[in-house]
């Protein structure tokens, strides 16, 4: 077997130029989803700041997980509790030492607050059970015992009692130690280890504390709440939004271009054309329309109604959509529909049984511009819709409401949800959107 090359070396050479040119400006394109991707897949609150890391250290489907699922937090205000972790960091008030725990119990009657993340209540004897907005409150009970993921003290507590099988600590004055360091083996510059030790902190200091159970005695209150999980409620209102708009842009256009590129009637050359240019180049007047839209749906009593939106976006892409399937019908050789006509078929069947298989490519490239319009609208949303009814693209940008307090991890993660339903759709119909686009009609 034989491998010909180009029979001149300027020819080779301009095509390896070329090939790596266009590996080049396809990874310059697809750099930002991979950049984006990476960063859904790290550990919330660990984006790289100043360097960009191309192979995250840590992998994490925590954020993917967190929008889809959520968490149980609960709220712990309790008189007394002893707690039974696999790992636990204490630390004082004044930032003088840090104690890091492993496999340890700690317990302290001293009236507390806790943060339970990732929390399931296991026991508990209270003399009132609530549930207000689906979370559950347990109020003025005798005892509680829970598991959580993480354990977090919000206030400061003292006369901790700890027993650990390893127990390291941190701290630059040894005479600000709150245990004996007799006990400890000096293993690095201000830090000491031990292992098996029982002992007591008499310090103020707060407690973070990992996978594990605690129990409660005379608590005031333990109160779940449920975090995160949202983003298929979001999903399916977009959806919803997204998939009507499809319906009522077909159902319009179909027949429109048929009637365009095949029927003449007064005004047939400049109509579509006219509409097309008034609503896609309006300027300033899309605002004037915007305002008037909402002064007429507030007349209506139809503000806050998810099935009116998807009217509205099929009549804003019914124009472009009509134009852009009329063109793709033009290409298509009348031919079909007189033979159609001579055996007695209606213009009604004509449309379903001849040209909307022949029309597929171009029927194909329209049905996703009109599931992308209304899957990423956000103006219309954001202004017509209450909180509870919004789709994903205005929850995307509640998101970043506070920048400074938003996690990018978890956005990341949200963005690459919110574009996969359009990818998919891409991916699926490539081959129709190609030919769409290209207008591959029959040659005669």
């Amino acid at each position: 077997m034989k491998f010909e090359l180009p029979k001149r070396k300027d020819e080779l050479i301009k095509s390896i130029l070329i090939t790596l040119l266009a590996i080049v400006v396809m990874g310059i394109i697809l750099f930002p989803v991979y950049y984006m991707f990476t960063v859904s897949i790290k550990p919330s609150g660990a984006l790289a700041t100043t360097e960009i890391d191309l192979i995250p250290d840590k992998i994490s489907a925590e954020n993917y997980k967190e929008l889809i699922i959520g968490h149980q937090e609960a709220k712990v205000k309790t008189k007394s509790f002893s707690l039974s972790v696999e790992n636990a960091i204490v630390k004082d008030e004044m930032n003088r030492y840090k104690i890091s725990l492993e496999d340890v119990k700690m317990n302290a009657s001293y009236s507390t607050e806790m943060n339970l993340i990732n929390a399931e209540l296991l026991d508990y004897k209270a003399e009132d059970v609530r549930e207000e907005r689906n979370r559950l409150i347990l109020v003025k009970g005798e005892y509680a015992k829970l598991s959580a993921g993480k354990f977090e003290a919000t206030r400061s507590l003292r006369n901790l009692n700890i027993k650990a099988k390893k127990v390291v600590i941190e701290i630059k004055n040894p005479d600000d130690s709150p245990v004996d360091l007799s006990k400890f083996k000096k293993v690095g510059e201000n830090k000491y280890e031990a292992n098996d030790l029982s002992f007591t902190v008499k310090d103020k200091v707060k407690i973070e504390a990992y996978n594990g159970e605690i129990e409660t005695n005379n608590f005031y209150y333990v109160r779940f709440s449920k975090i995160g999980g949202t983003a298929l409620g979001y999903m399916k209102r977009s959806l919803i939004l997204a998939i009507l708009t499809v319906v009522f842009t077909m159902a319009f256009v179909i027949p429109a271009a048929y009637a365009f590129s095949r029927l003449k009637f007064f005004g047939r050359e400049h109509v579509l054309y006219f509409y097309l240019m008034f609503t896609q180049v309006a300027g300033g007047l899309g605002i004037a329309g915007l305002v008037a839209l909402y002064g007429m749906l507030v007349k209506l009593n139809l503000v806050n109604n998810l099935y009116i939106l998807p009217v509205v976006y099929a009549a804003g892409g019914v124009p472009f959509n009509t134009w852009l399937l009329k063109t793709y019908i033009d290409s298509i050789s009348p031919d079909f529909d007189e033979a159609a006509l001579v055996d007695g078929a209606s213009y009604l069947q004509i449309i379903r049984h001849v040209l909307l298989p022949m029309a597929l490519p171009g029927i194909a490239t329209v049905t996703i511009f009109a599931f992308i319009g209304g899957w990423t609208e956000l103006i219309l949303a954001n202004l017509l819709l209450n909180q509870e009814n919004h789709p994903l693209s205005v929850w995307l940008f509640t998101m970043l409401a506070n920048l400074r307090a938003v996690s990018w991890n978890t956005f990341a993660a949200a963005a690459l949800i919110f574009a996969l339903p359009v990818f998919i759709m891409f991916m699926l119909a490539q081959n129709y959107v190609r030919s769409g686009l290209t207008l591959g009609g029959l040659k005669e």
